[in-house]
Order: C-alpha cells, then structure tokens, then sequence
C-alpha cells in the first residue's frame, strides 16, 4: 500500500502520483511537492514511487479537538485579552468543525472541488505518516518563474453579498502588505511592485487582496518561502507573540492547516498556504477554519466568519454525499 498525491493548479490538469512523504530539514534546499505545519517545525516533500494503480487511504493518528460555540467565546476572550496585555495588532485564532463524511470518497470530493473553484489550488493526499488531507485555498503564498516572483496579501473576509469594508478588515490586510513588502526588501529582491488592494472572491467569501511582485535577484525561492512563512495573515503580528499567544490558546494542533503547500523547483515554483483544508477519517471530515483577531473584533462575528469559509467544503461534501 503506498501513498498517493493529486493535485490540480488554476488552469492546469489533474496530477496524480503514488509514493510517500518524507521529512526535510527546512532550512535546507529542497524540490518537489512540499507541505508543512503552519511553523514549519515539520515538513515533508513527496518521493515519487512506481504507480500501482490503488487508491489507499490512511487515517491520521489522532482526531483535532473540536470546540462547541462556547468554547470557542471563552478562548477568542482569552486571546483578546493576550493582545491587549502584549499590546499586539494582530493575532489568527482557528478551530475545527466536524462533519459526516466517508473516507472513501476521497477522490469524489477532490473532483467536485476542482470543478466548483477553478481559480483555487485544488489537492488530496493519503499518506502512513500523515493520514488524509484534502483542500482548495485561494491563496498563493509564492510563485515564481524565469527569475521573477510573484506573491499576495490576503485578509479581511465578508460573504459575497455583503458591501463595504471596515476599518478592522482594511488595518488587517495592510498589516500583512507591509510585512511581505518589508521581508522582500530584506531578502534582497529587486524591482519590488504592489498592486491594490482590491476585492477577492474565493468560493462564498470576499477577501481584500493586494498583488506584489519584485526581481528574485538570485535569492532562492525556498529561502524566501520560509521567510514570509507565517505571514500575519495566518499568523498575527508581531509574528513570534502572535505564534506564541496561538500555541497558547488554541486547544487544538493545527497540523497541515495554514502550512505551506505545493511545487519547489528552481525553473519554476508555486506555493500555496493551506487554507480551506480538512482532514479525512473513515466517517468524518474535520474541516480547519480560522480569522483575525484585533482589539475590534467580536468573537460572535468572527464564529460567523468562520461558519462561512467552511461552506467551500461542505456545499462540495453535500453534493457527493
């Protein structure tokens, strides 16, 4: 029984290989298909095996804890309350949401999410190591081509109905614009551009997005990946406080979920942050959800939020089911 790995970029054909995932050193150069943890205190790169033609799926060793409405009040209360004390701006709070859905269904889901969001980064893998993980994100952490690299900054959520933008929403997302912005400028880029910022529609929410491109001038494209990675828009800002205070508070491990996900190769690279994720076990799907958190926000709205972004999978997971 080995692994398999499919995946789909905006615009391109399906892929699907067999093989396994095994462990690199994230300060070390590596090529192929990645994925990470969201501090990159864990990645793995795909080794690619002779087909066999089977689909196995694996299950993950342990389920994600998933917190009632309540839970979530009481912890969102308690990382405002670290934001204030360390007088942060920022910080990302998640969850996990649970709901029916079988294992064997895998490829079925992965088909539908392809289908229904052609604009998304679509994948599903199953692997001994790291069980089953399936997901579409909207959001390119980098790409890069014949010396150029291309990136984004994406915050700031409302249904695709809703018009306007807040105050909160605008001061999150040029949280994350000056952070990529300043990382570049340090890492030594060239001929740094930023265009926006402009509303994003991924799947039933908006996002407010701004492009930002620049000159690699000879930096390489992992080092670069894992110096943006976390951004504030995963993570909070300041960055360290902010992954410090989420360790603190979430109850659950967020294992793949905001981690780095995709392609490394030195012609021709396109990194995803893994969003609009879940894990698959034999009859669940837990799906992985999360927003920013500044002294504004209410966690009864932010519960909403979250409550949207989990319609990407689950319209999907309905209509296969």
């Amino acid at each position: 029984m080995s692994s398999f790995l499919a995946y789909r970029f905006p615009g391109k054909e399906k892929q699907l290989t067999y093989g396994a995932f095994r462990e690199f050193d994230p300060n070390q150069a590596v090529e192929g298909f990645v994925v990470t943890n969201f501090d990159l205190s864990q990645c793995y790169v795909f080794t690619e095996e002779e087909k066999n033609g089977e689909l196995s799926y694996f299950e993950g060793e342990e389920k994600p804890y998933v917190m009632t409405a309540r839970e979530y009040y009481l912890q969102a209360h308690e990382l405002l309350n670290g934001l204030n004390l360390m007088q942060m701006e920022k910080a990302v709070f998640s969850r996990v949401k649970s709901v029916s859905f079988k294992l064997s269904q895998g490829m079925g889901l992965f088909d539908e999410l392809a289908q229904a969001y052609p604009n998304a980064f679509v994948y599903l893998f199953s692997d001994e190591r790291l069980g089953t993980w399936i997901g579409a994100s909207p959001e390119i952490l980098l790409e890069a081509h014949k010396g150029f690299v291309f990136t984004m900054a994406l915050a700031g959520t409302r249904k695709n109905d809703e018009e306007g933008w807040g105050e909160k929403e605008k001061h999150e997302q040029q949280i994350v614009t000056d952070y990529i912005t300043a990382v570049c400028k340090k890492a030594g880029l060239k001929s740094i551009e930023t265009e926006g910022p402009y509303d994003f529609e991924a799947g039933p929410v908006t996002h407010i997005k701004t492009d930002i491109s620049a000159e690699l001038n000879g930096v390489p494209i992992w080092k670069l990946a894992r110096s943006i990675h976390p951004s504030p828009a995963i993570s909070g800002f300041p960055r360290e406080q902010a992954i410090g205070l989420i360790h603190s508070v979430e109850p659950h491990e967020r294992g793949l979920y905001t981690g780095i996900i995709g392609s490394v190769s030195a012609e021709s690279s396109k990194l995803y942050v893994n969003l609009r994720c879940a894990q698959l076990f034999s009859e669940q799907a837990f799906l992985y959800l999360g927003g920013g958190y500044t002294l504004q926000s209410i966690p009864e709205m932010e519960w909403i939020e979250t409550e949207n972004k989990s319609k990407t999978l689950i319209q999907c997971i309905q209509k296969i089911s």
